[in-house]
């Protein structure tokens, strides 16, 4: 990958200089202190990705990657955001996915000044991830090539087929369960926009993030639908039908307790859990909790987190949503769910959306359908 490095400090430049050259299929085509110059040699050099960090004198990150989405247009390059582990880093990291970035790394200064070998693991993942689909789908596009689907996509909202009304009526549904990393947060709000107060069942969402990250994008969640967002910490009961965003840096396991409740068990690590909150871990327990009942999305990320328990749904009578490929920053988590069989229906973020308003506007003449908790295999 041919990357930009732009901060405004210089140990910074030159440690995050180090850890993208270690790779050696890796080019750092140059580097900025600031966001007036970053913006310049985006243009001038056309890098693959750029690292970008916020707070910078002059222009700063935000005010850089709106410029340079603008200016390079059809052919921006994707921009990593680098942001502090603050409330204020996080607020500003999701404005920036919502503008465009394709993905945020959180740092500590001075944690990665010592090479940090968590940070350098993160950073040359994301570099690799998001800079190979970007070339992948600009090679796609430029070639006329196509990538043919291995499952029909559904139509909606008109002309659905036959099995559309059946997966998406309320009373077959007591859980919605949503996967997503890498490019996800700006997913998550075209899809949970405008959901309305009657939303008949919870969601329940593991994204890939950092602690503060999770309460500041559950926050911004909470803003943009009727249903309402909540965090879902440890002990939070999870019968209400709201969005539920998982606490991040922590897997997420919804356990039963006194026969129809239904409250979040948080643990520290799993075996094989790459990322937390584990995609796999809440597929495959809310599996367990609700049979067949359960609707299950695999949004945009890096890995295969969630293709296991993605499968536990599908086989046990479930439906499951796999996000198409052009629509995401790094086509690794929908992927793997379609290649293992897993994947009912690929679709687009606008018509998971749609998808979303069906459930919520075929609610029953009584109201908000309250989960089915009677109708739960154990």
């Amino acid at each position: 990958m041919r990357v930009l490095i732009v901060d405004d400090s210089a140990f910074m430049r030159k440690v995050i200089k180090e850890m993208v050259l270690s790779e050696g299929s890796n080019e750092v085509v140059g580097t900025a202190r600031d966001g007036v110059e970053g913006v310049a040699k985006a243009i001038e050099l056309k890098p693959d990705l750029i690292t970008m960090d916020i707070e910078m004198p002059r222009m700063n990150g935000i005010e850089a990657l709106t410029e340079i989405l603008r200016k390079c247009k059809g052919n921006a390059p994707a921009v990593l955001m680098c942001s502090s582990l603050t409330i204020d880093g996080s607020i500003e990291a999701l404005k920036a996915l919502s503008i465009g970035a394709a993905d945020f790394i959180a740092k500590d200064p001075q944690v990665v000044g010592q090479n940090d070998p968590d940070f350098k693991r993160q950073l040359l993942a994301k570099i690799r991830a998001i800079g190979g689909h970007r070339r992948r789908l600009l090679n796609h596009s430029t070639s006329g090539a196509t990538k043919s689907l291995p499952i029909k996509k559904t139509k909606v909202p008109n002309g659905l087929c036959t099995s559309f009304e059946d997966w998406t009526k309320p009373e077959h549904i007591d859980a919605i369960v949503v996967g997503s990393s890498t490019g996800g947060p700006p997913i998550l709000e075209t899809i949970f926009s405008g959901l309305p107060a009657s939303l008949p069942v919870p969601i329940l969402v593991a994204q890939h993030m950092p602690e503060l990250f999770t309460r500041s994008l559950a926050q911004r969640l909470d803003g943009i639908s009727s249903c309402g967002t909540v965090l879902a910490e440890h002990g939070t009961c999870l019968n209400e039908p709201n969005i539920y965003i998982a606490l991040g840096g922590k897997h997420i396991k919804p356990t039963r307790v006194a026969g129809k409740k239904i409250i979040t068990r948080l643990i520290d690590e799993i075996d094989g859990a790459l990322y937390k909150p584990s995609v796999d871990m809440l597929f495959s327990t809310v599996a367990n909790l609700f049979g067949p009942r359960v609707l299950a999305i695999q949004l945009t990320g890096m890995g295969e987190d969630g293709a296991i328990g993605a499968k536990k749904i599908c086989d046990m009578g479930g439906h499951v949503i796999a996000q198409e490929e052009s629509s995401c920053v790094v086509y690794g988590m929908p992927k793997a769910v379609v290649e293992n069989g897993a994947a009912n229906t690929i679709l687009s973020p606008e018509d998971i959306h749609q998808v979303l308003h069906c459930v919520c506007n075929t609610t029953s003449s009584s109201g908000v359908h309250a989960p089915q908790s009677n109708r739960m295999s154990a």
